[in-house]
Parts: structure tokens; C-alpha cells; sequence
């Protein structure tokens, strides 16, 4: 096992305060807090269980209250990006030390783990792909030890060459009578666009796809969205996706959407969250993004840079931010 060192926040499904980072290049000003970025908190060269040197689509839970006998407090997933394996490391302190859990991979096949703890069903639910053309369901009552269960969304539903890179979030839509939302990332051939899509529950495993493309790219960001999250902040709901302003990457940006959801498709104000800068370590490139919140700190994990990929943090004091208006 190899200890690494970083600084990660608790759980939330949904968070009431998103942020913008430090850094940024062109960032425009927007309602979201500020964030400052820490560093890289996985690197492969850190661990010993590692098919590429490529570290995606950070997920946390907390085990207080939910895991019997946790390896620690905290457990934070990740997998590179082909479909080989999610891992697992885990600390007893959102500020680290994470050890390797010593018999990675806790999962063989799925990518871009999105682990949510169930409380109806006193389970933890995750979702990864092992094809681009659907996004499946592994459920488990440790966090370490985890079943297959279903397939969750397919491409084929709404026309797309893929549905991946999902999030998932307790979010009732009223108009809809559903518990939860999956926000996730869809190619459209023909029109040659990436977009974010959203997908509704009443169980988080039975799941209905919109048809209606929520967010499309706009000029500048290259025909390509990816890894879309959701974030509430001021009484007011932003979905962030990351751009192709770099190779399969780059800009972390957002746009505000309503209580309802609507989609915004290629419309709606957007937002730089985040303008990495071009030096190393990151290189111009970001993917994604996953959000927690301990306390009055809020915590970005991402994606960074392209060979080798590791996972950053970044961190706002949401006591020292006074939000502006979009």
C-alpha cells in the first residue's frame, strides 16, 4: 500500500454553494465563489495498482454511520479512462493521508465511477460504463464489495453514440413526481455534438432519458461537452461541464438553469469555472468535475492535464464569498 497526501470535503448529493477557481486565464466573472487551487491529490506514480498512468472522474463517500468497520473514514474512487478497473483509496481525515486500499481494483470493467450513498435502501450506488453505449448499476453495502445490478441508461434511448461520465443527485422534479436526477454526456452524429443530457427516477435504478439535449455546446467550446455536475448556490441551480478547448478537455465552465430543469440546450449565459493555466502540472487541461462540501469549505476534484491524468483539488471559504448576481 502507498499513502497519498491531499485534502477532501464530505458528501453531498447536492450542493447549496458551487465556486470559480484561481488561476484562470480569461475567467469570466460570474455568481459562483472562488476558489484557489491546492495541487494534485492522485497521482499514478503514487500507487501501486495502476493499469495506465490515467486517473479520472473522482467520487467520495463517507463511511460514519453507514459501513461497519470502515478501512477509514472516507473513501474516494477513481479508474483511468479506458474500461479496466475503479479503485479505491481512504482516509480517516478529509485532509488525508489516503492509503491505497492494498486488493484494487474493487470493481473490474467500469470507468468514471459516480458512488452514491441510498438511504431508502441502506446501500451505496454506483454507476461507470465498461461500453460507451450505456451507463450501468453496481450496488454495495461497504463501499469495497459491490454486485452488479442492472443497466441504467443506453444511447440507443435518445439517439446518441454514448451515455457516460454521469452524476447523480437527489433532486425531486415535480413534473415528473421523480427523486432523482443523472446528469450525464451524449454525442449527437449528424449534428456532430457532444452535449449533456438528463435522465429522471423515482429509485435511482429505474431511469427515463429526456430526449431533448439539456445543455449544447456553444462558439469557442469546440462541439463538446463532458462530465456534467449540478450545483445550487443563492437559491439558484448551475449545471458545470468542461469544454474541448484542449484534447478531450479543458475549460471548466457553467450555466445557470431553472428550478424545473428546463433544458437551455444552446442557449443560456456561460461561465468560466475554470481556465487551466498552460505550464505544467495541468496543461491547459481539465475534465470534469465532482463537488463536496465540509463545513463552510467547498471542495472541486477534477481531472487535470493529459498524459500523465491525476486528479486536482481546488477550495473555497464560502464565510469569506458574498454571492454576485449572474
Amino acid at each position: 500500500m502507498k499513502s497519498i497526501v491531499c485534502t477532501i470535503a464530505s458528501f453531498f448529493l447536492v450542493l447549496p454553494f458551487p465556486f470559480v477557481i484561481s488561476g484562470e486565464k480569461n475567467a469570466q466573472s460570474g455568481p459562483l465563489p472562488h476558489f484557489e487551487f491546492q495541487g494534485v491529490a492522485l497521482h499514478p506514480d503514487d500507487l501501486s495498482y495502476k493499469l495506465t498512468n490515467q486517473l479520472i472522474h473522482p467520487t467520495v463517500i463517507k463511511t460514519e454511520g453507514r459501513v461497519s468497520n470502515p478501512l477509514g473514514k472516507f473513501y474516494l474512487y477513481y479508474a483511468p479512462h479506458k474500461h479496466i478497473a475503479t479503485s479505491l483509496a481512504y482516509a480517516d481525515s478529509l485532509d488525508g493521508t489516503w492509503t491505497e486500499f492494498k486488493s484494487n481494483p474493487v470493481i473490474e470493467g467500469p470507468s468514471a465511477p459516480d458512488i452514491r450513498w441510498i438511504e431508502e435502501e441502506g446501500k451505496f450506488y454506483m454507476w461507470g460504463h465498461r461500453k460507451n453505449s450505456q451507463t450501468e448499476l453496481w450496488t454495495s453495502e461497504d463501499g469495497i464489495h459491490f454486485e452488479y445490478d442492472s443497466v441504467s441508461i443506453k444511447a440507443a434511448n435518445i439517439g446518441t453514440r454514448n451515455a457516460t461520465y454521469t452524476r447523480v443527485y437527489e433532486y425531486p422534479l415535480s413534473q415528473y413526481g421523480s427523486k432523482y436526477i443523472m446528469l450525464y454526456s451524449g454525442f449527437i452524429e449528424g449534428r456532430e455534438i457532444r452535449c449533456v443530457w438528463l435522465a429522471y427516477s423515482n429509485d435511482a435504478r429505474n431511469w427515463t432519458q429526456l430526449k431533448t439535449p439539456l445543455v449544447e455546446p456553444i462558439e469557442g467550446e469546440n462541439d463538446n461537452l463532458y462530465g456534467p455536475a449540478l450545483l445550487q448556490f443563492d437559491g439558484k441551480n448551475f449545471v458545470t461541464y468542461q469544454d474541448q478547448t484542449a484534447w478531450r478537455g479543458g475549460n471548466l465552465k457553467y450555466v445557470k438553469l431553472d428550478r424545473d430543469l428546463t433544458p437551455v440546450e444552446g442557449k443560456g449565459k456561460r461561465f468560466t469555472l475554470i481556465d487551466p493555466p498552460s505550464e505544467p502540472p495541468l496543461k491547459d487541461r481539465y475534465r470534469g468535475a465532482e463537488f463536496y462540501r465540509e463545513g463552510d469549505t467547498l471542495y472541486l476534484y477534477s481531472s487535470g492535464s493529459k498524459d500523465p491524468r491525476f486528479i486536482i483539488y481546488a477550495k473555497a471559504e464560502l464565510k469569506k464569498q458574498v454571492p454576485t448576481a449572474p
